[in-house]
């Protein structure tokens, strides 16, 4: 009887060793660099999408690079096959000021309504929207590097 609880003792300190490491699935460094026509994307966000799993996101740096995060800051994204949006956007135009809900519903009335601002996309749209983007990537064990040349 001894024996068997010495053994169930060792298996539960095992157990217990084996908790401490990390619990997320195995990452890989991804970098690279977001171009459109041909020149550098200066902001947005680029997201790696695994067919199971976190998906890893990162921000554009002003000079189109940028370094992706799953669980921890540049820690990359999941290894395997990734669909990949590129979301690059900005608002031009007058946007509304801080009147009020009820101070714009008079203005309206009087035909005064504030122009609402636009949005123009740095990147086409397409690209934002998971199902319509046809951008995909593999991440392999070790430093990735994919570049992302956009034309259309």
């Amino acid at each position: 009887m001894s024996q068997v609880r010495y053994v169930l003792h060792v298996l539960m300190l095992g157990l217990l060793i084996g908790c401490g490491g990390s619990s997320h699935e195995e990452t890989a460094t991804v970098t690279g660099k977001v171009t459109y026509q041909g020149k550098p994307v200066t902001k947005g966000r680029i997201a790696f999408y695994p067919p199971n799993g976190r998906p890893a996101m990162g921000a554009i740096q002003s000079d189109g690079t940028y370094s992706l995060t799953t669980f921890e800051p540049g820690d990359g994204a999941l290894l395997g096959n990734h669909r990949v949006t590129i979301t690059a956007s900005k608002s031009v135009g007058d946007a509304p000021t801080a009147t009020g809900f009820m101070d714009e519903i008079m203005q309206a009335r009087k035909g005064q309504a504030q122009p609402a601002s636009k949005t123009v996309w740095l990147v086409p749209e397409k690209y934002s929207n998971r199902k319509k983007s046809k951008l995909q990537a593999e991440v392999v064990s070790g430093s990735n590097t994919h570049d992302f040349n956009l034309d259309e």
